[in-house]
């Protein structure tokens, strides 16, 4: 089962910066996934949230240039918000897989510009929440592989009844993989989601019991804040 460190080693560092990410390549992550956002100028930047702060308000991201964007400082030790060209300059110099959680559904032909600006040659995979996006880089990229990130089903009905759209879906679009929230994790549906010829990713796991039990299941990966315990717990395990 592949480690994939969620916004980088998110429990140590602040979320979503270089030192999240640098952190997780030392701790063995065999994956870093990370957000990224579109501003106003329509370039990339690697952020969760919708806003940020700048001075004593928050302010859409996509209100505010990239330049301006690069003022913000984030988290206790007050870092920048990286650029995506230079998050992707960095890891194309790791030997680390790549998750983008896209967050906009707008500006994809900027953002598969600036993955080939940059040159990465780091196994990647495409993933959102919005169909709309994994359509579009479809319909640009169609060999790059994708991913629908699929949240908490709240019951086992709204589960059974989600599920065969959501295997439809995929197989009409050619998905590579479903990033779950950990609450499908049961065996009838993941059965489904296996026939299907889905890979499957679990978020966000942080308990080693937990990690333990998905690997146990097969899961592909495990989306973590912690990739230094998981990293303990299922390698230890082998």
């Amino acid at each position: 089962m592949q480690i994939i460190a969620h916004r980088g080693n998110s429990s140590a560092c602040h979320e979503n910066t270089m030192a999240a990410f640098e952190r997780a390549v030392a701790d063995g992550a065999d994956g870093i996934e990370f957000d990224v956002r579109l501003t106003s100028d329509r370039q990339w930047v690697v952020h969760h949230d919708a806003d940020v702060a700048i001075g004593d308000r928050r302010v859409p991201i996509q209100s505010l240039t990239l330049a301006e964007v690069t003022t913000a400082r984030v988290g206790p030790q007050r870092e920048p918000i990286p650029r995506l060209d230079d998050f992707l300059l960095w890891a194309r110099e790791q030997h680390v897989g790549l998750i983008f959680d896209i967050k906009d559904r707008e500006g994809i032909p900027e953002l598969v510009a600036t993955v080939e600006r940059t040159g990465i040659s780091n196994p990647a995979l495409y993933s959102s929440f919005h169909r709309s996006v994994l359509k579009d880089i479809e319909s640009l990229r169609p060999d790059w592989p994708r991913g629908l990130i699929i949240g908490d089903p709240r019951s086992g009905l709204a589960r059974r009844f989600l599920l065969g759209s959501i295997l439809r879906w995929s197989s009409r679009h050619r998905l590579t993989s479903l990033h779950i929230e950990e609450h499908w994790v049961v065996p009838s549906a993941l059965d489904k989601m296996r026939a299907a010829g889905l890979r499957l990713a679990v978020w966000t796991v942080d308990d080693p019991l937990r990690m333990t039990m998905l690997a146990a299941f097969g899961i592909d990966a495990v989306i973590t804040n912690k990739p230094d315990l998981a990293v303990t717990t299922i390698r230890q395990d082998r």
